[in-house]
């Protein structure tokens, strides 16, 4: 399946066009030889037309533009299953006239009164009906004005044709459109195998009902009709609209065979119209109500989760306030004492390396100061100083910084920054961090790999790389982290930035949920993604210094 879709993806457009208007015609030729019974006259008017649904849904997806493929389709039918019954610019004509008014009412009904064709509210379900009640009686008129005006029946017969016409036009709109437009805009329907016997069950209960009512059991009133109503009920409140949509075509279908088994007289057919629309009413509003609420009830639990985790890194952010006043102290006594430890070693001449390693030591736990600081200032305040940054330079010290854990994790760490960039707003301490996390994550996920039995590529395969360049709209940079990793399963790339989730054992899961919200409060945003041949890319946006967006993250 995933192969035919690319395919299908790659396919050239006339390829696509014309494998889209076959498909098309044959449909609707099918399904009009199919439901061509107890007809008015010669013409397309029968108790159950289902092109008609095929018909309005094509209109509701492309618009005007359906309108020439609708046509195409009608002449088809006509000359396929009729066999041209009436004069040729005639059946022309009219068939203009339908194409035309379906394609101007999906045009309507999509683009100024905002009907979604995937039908997820009630909403847009109600206006599918009254649109199609609507377009199927204006369409309708001029339809059988047409063939009354060249004398196919009396003018004394056109409400009665009218009447069935626009009862069979609505019912095939109420049975099919639903099931066409969920099909290719709306929610699939998946049953399981476990939900096989309930599927089946329900089918014998709609086979049942039918049996009851035309059956040797059944009479001449039908009264065991409203049996039909049990089995629709129960799909649409079991699996919403999409559930719904077929159980309605599966019955309707279902009626119509039965309508020609039995030989029910063309004098009831108006009796029966009316009842399936009806029942195919019923089911479509009810399997929309069940549709829509579970989606509520969905949108509540996720905005409970959202609100949950807001709750935890609210407690994350005390706690990060208290631990960052707790450290300062022991932290600036460590950085006294390493300044103290170095100016003995210079006074005593010791050995020079004693002396790098004490002003690396001096350096690193300055650095961890700022850090703190900054932490502290964010959490108390919400934001932090903001100056113009060099990104070659940003890149450069994030580089040097990570060297450490390169050699920890047998990592080899790159920087590819184009020339000419200009420099960003932003606070150096917070975007290290930021930059520093995400190639952590990235040396951290390789190693686990080895650790879980992939293939080792070799340290001079085992590559991060630090790249920055300019972002399409030329007022912000792209700073990201690209690793040659094992890449990113599924689950964990669905809640890359949730908090407190996380695959590693001993990790918080706060890690890229910090990062996003550093990267959020300097204006930009912080994405990742898996690329073909399975590496990790994490990138993120920063305002260049002097622009609006800047200015505004400022």
């Amino acid at each position: 399946m995933t192969d035919f879709r690319d395919r299908w993806r790659l396919a050239p457009a006339w390829v696509k066009v014309a494998c889209l208007t076959l498909a098309y015609l044959a449909a609707h030729v099918s399904l009009d030889w199919i439901s061509f019974i107890h007809e008015v006259s010669p013409l397309n008017v029968t108790p159950w037309n289902p092109p008609s649904g095929l018909i309005m849904g094509m209109s509701l997806v492309f618009g005007v533009r359906a309108a020439p493929l609708v046509w195409l389709g009608l002449m088809a039918s006509d000359l396929v299953v009729r066999g041209l019954p009436v004069a040729l610019w005639a059946t022309m004509t009219a068939n203009a006239v339908v194409a035309a008014g379906y394609g101007a009412a999906g045009w309507m009904l999509r683009e100024r009164l905002g009907l979604d064709p995937g039908l997820p509210r009630l909403r847009d379900v109600v206006l599918l009906l009254a649109g199609g009640a609507g377009t199927a009686m204006a369409a309708g008129a001029g339809y059988i004005a047409i063939h009354t005006m060249i004398g196919l029946f009396p003018w004394s017969g056109f409400p009665d044709a009218l009447l069935r016409y626009w009862v069979g036009e609505i019912i095939g709109i109420a049975v099919l459109t639903p099931l066409v437009l969920v099909g290719l805009r709306g929610p699939a329907l998946r049953v399981s195998w476990a939900g096989a016997a309930e599927v089946g069950a329900q089918g014998l209960l709609i086979a049942f009902a039918l049996w009851l009512d035309f059956g040797p059991l059944g009479s001449a009133q039908y009264e065991h009709f409203y049996l039909l109503f049990l089995p629709a009920v129960a799909i649409a409140v079991r699996h919403g609209l999409p559930g719904a949509a077929l159980a309605s075509v599966i019955t309707q279908a279902g009626l119509i065979v039965a309508v020609q088994a039995t030989g029910v007289e063309t004098a009831r057919m108006t009796h029966f119209q009316l009842l399936m629309l009806t029942l195919a009413v019923t089911a479509l509003l009810l399997g929309t109500v069940v549709s829509e609420r579970r989606r509520v009830e969905a949108w509540v639990r996720e905005r409970q989760s959202d609100l949950a985790g807001a709750a935890r890194l609210t407690e994350a952010g005390e706690m990060a306030a208290a631990l960052a006043h707790e450290l300062n102290q022991p932290l600036s006594a460590a950085m006294s004492y390493a300044r103290a430890a170095r100016k003995i070693a210079r006074l005593e001449e010791t050995s020079p390396r004693l002396g790098e390693i004490l002003d690396k030591t001096v350096a690193q736990t300055e650095r961890a100061d700022r850090v703190i600081r900054s932490l502290r200032d964010f959490v108390r305040k919400g934001r932090s100083e903001r100056s113009p940054l060099p990104v070659a330079g940003l890149v450069a010290d994030c580089v040097t910084l990570a060297g450490p854990l390169a050699t920890r994790h047998r990592v080899s760490i790159a920087a590819e920054v184009a020339p000419g960039l200009p420099p960003v707003r932003g606070d150096a301490v917070q975007l290290q961090q930021v930059i520093l996390n995400l190639v952590r994550n990235a040396a951290e996920a390789m190693a686990e790999g080895m650790a879980e039995g992939i293939e080792d590529p070799g340290p001079r395969n085992r590559r991060i790389v630090l790249f920055a360049h300019l972002a399409g709209e030329a007022d912000a940079v792209v700073i990201g982290v690209r690793d040659s990793g094992p890449g990113l399963a599924g689950v964990v790339e669905r809640n890359l930035f949730a908090p407190f989730v996380t695959t590693k054992a001993t990790g918080m899961g706060l890690g890229l949920s910090i990062a996003r919200t550093l990267v959020e409060g300097h204006g930009g945003s912080l994405t990742g993604r898996r690329l073909p041949h399975g590496e990790t890319v994490f990138e993120f946006t920063i305002p260049v210094h002097g622009s609006d967006a800047g200015e505004a993250a400022g």
